[in-house]
């Protein structure tokens, strides 16, 4: 049974139905009505019509609190991560937080959440309520987005009908991601609750949870992103899951070809991706079992403009029309093909070079499995930079011939489509290329990796688990860390062996620090040049680590904090 989002409190009748189940237990419509009615007329004492929510570990709170607030009437400013840095422009909006943390938050009126039951309950269509979103911020200055809830329930509306053959089999909503952005509000908490799907709170963060949900319910729907379903991909090999996955969504970002092919394999289901933006909700979908093409949302008008950017106007979008920096080739009335992004040109010596473009260049190589270029200026000039990933192939092809022969072909390669002047001047080989939560690039970390001279060792046959990463290392021999350490005998120094394993703990255990402590290190062999190192890190206690590099050194590293 469908009910609109904004009318769910003044319209529902099925007071007896599960909406969620938390940490296990099922929690009932007529439960969770009676929590937002509670603070719902808390909240009303609030004098200002704008809170910030901020509860991060308690989404079952979270969803009491931010309907509540929408029923006393408050808009609401969801702030993905609530830091001294990005916290303080909000003051310019309001001061009040509704938060279950009880550190300072220095200016921020924080809102008592203890209150009683009250029998007066009046609920309310709340269309006309404001939502402040901020996108992903990759650059590192997320722009905050207004918008009507009226907005969010049209959508949630259309996505209802849309997905019908999968509501009508009674799965269960579980997902990766969190309510603190558009997509994830949308999809983990809206589309569920207006369709009488029940959601399972747990945010899954590990393929062994999934697993375990794919368990403990008999159908499926999953809410996630390109970065988790590539993580979980390329470990196919260690994993088997249960086909009842009737429907995974994957947003925030493009998902590549091969992903989605090996997400199909491994679940028996062709991830639905949504395009779209924060601003304009969601534009078009795709499946690419079908094909690489985007078929337009119904309730959505797509025109382009001459430079063939996509203009948008629909009940979704904060604004009519809304211009999007997209470049599309149509190839029907209401299908298109994405041919990059016009804001991702650049001018490098008179020459404009597309950067999109060059990324597809790249990945025509054999040797290589992603790229993402970037523009990178200096005192005196601007020089595109570009981060790889390399196939299987790829990994033994640089092993046998050394970096610098590759690096020389895949420039032979790039002269066939663009001029000498324009190509990549600086190249790093990566095994993973930095995403944020939504899988989207994160520009400032790969920024910050041309401007380190420490390269990656190459990695094979690597396998992860909730408590054990491992794989197979090369140094390659003209890595810069051997330059001068030692003359006519190059080792590869302890600190640097250092410096990999912090990097591993944060890229596979989502972990980094500045305060450690290193125990019990040994050092039994030395590490040459080229030579090819089973290493194992093993994570033994909420924050401790040991690791190996088998039969060259091994120690355990306690984070502070």
């Amino acid at each position: 049974m469908f009910t609109p989002i904004n009318r769910l409190f003044v319209e529902n009748t099925e007071n007896d139905r599960i909406v969620f189940y938390n940490a296990d237990k099922p929690v009932y419509f007529h439960e969770y009505m009676n929590d937002v009615a509670k603070y719902s007329n808390h909240f009303k004492t609030i004098q200002n019509d704008t809170v910030i929510i901020y509860i991060p570990d308690n989404l079952y709170l979270f969803y009491v609190c931010f309907m509540a607030a929408l029923q006393a009437g408050k808009d609401i400013i969801l702030p993905a991560l609530f830091t001294e840095q990005n916290a303080k422009p909000l003051l310019d909006t309001t001061d009040i937080l509704i938060t279950d943390k009880f550190d300072s938050f220095g200016e921020f009126n924080i809102v008592n959440l203890d209150c009683e039951n009250n029998t007066n309950w009046t609920f309310n269509d709340v269309s006309e309520r404001f939502l402040y979103f901020f996108t992903s911020g990759s650059t590192g200055t997320p722009k905050r987005i207004k918008k009507q809830f009226k907005m969010l329930a049209s959508e949630v509306s259309f996505h209802g009908k849309n997905q019908k053959y999968l509501i009508d089999q009674n799965p269960v909503m579980i997902s990766s991601v969190s309510p603190y952005h558009m997509y994830g509000l949308l999809w983990r908490f809206f589309f569920p609750l207006a369709n009488g799907i029940v959601s399972d709170l747990d945010i899954v963060f590990t393929p062994e949870e999934l697993q375990q949900k794919q368990s403990t319910y008999e159908k499926l729907l999953f809410a996630t992103t390109p970065s988790f379903l590539d993580s979980i991909t390329r470990y196919q090999n260690q994993y088997t899951f249960k086909n009842n996955c009737i429907g995974i969504y994957s947003s925030g970002s493009l998902l590549d070809t091969k992903t989605s092919n090996n997400a199909y394999q491994m679940f028996g289901v062709s991830p639905y991706e949504i395009f779209g933006s924060t601003e304009t909700g969601g534009v078009a979908s795709r499946q690419q079992i079908n094909g690489q093409q985007w078929t337009i949302f119904e309730p959505v008008n797509v025109t382009l403009t001459e430079n063939s950017e996509l203009l948008i106007e629909s009940d979704f979008s904060c604004s009519n029309p809304y211009l999007m920096s997209d470049i599309v080739e149509k190839t029907s009335d209401n299908t298109f093909l994405l041919k990059g992004r016009g804001d991702r040109m650049v001018k490098i010596a008179e020459e404009r070079v597309s950067l999109p473009e060059m990324e597809e260049k790249l990945c025509e190589y054999k040797y290589i499995e992603k790229s993402y270029v970037t523009p990178l200026t200096t005192k005196d000039r601007t020089v595109i930079c570009a981060a790889i990933t390399l196939t299987d192939s790829g990994k033994e092809y640089i092993i046998e011939n050394g970096r610098h022969k590759f690096v020389t072909e895949l420039k032979q390669h790039l002269l066939n489509y663009f001029p000498n002047v324009v190509l990549p001047r600086k190249i790093r080989i990566v095994n993973t290329i930095p995403v944020n939560i939504q899988g989207k690039y994160i520009k400032s970390d790969i920024t910050s990796m041309f401007e380190s001279n420490v390269a990656e060792p190459i990695m094979q046959n690597i396998t992860k688990t909730d408590s054990i990463f491992a794989a197979d290392l090369t140094f390659l021999k003209d890595s810069a860390y051997f330059n001068g350490h030692f003359p006519n005998h190059p080792i590869l120094p302890g600190v640097i062996q250092l410096h990999f394993v912090m990097m591993f703990i944060k890229q596979y255990f989502n972990m980094s620090a500045n305060d450690y402590h290193v125990l019990k290190l040994k050092f039994s062999n030395l590490i040459l040049p080229d030579t090819n190192v089973h290493f194992e890190l093993n994570k033994t206690g909420d924050n401790e680590f040991t690791f190996e590099y088998t039969s060259y050194s091994k120690g355990k590293i306690v984070i502070k904090g």
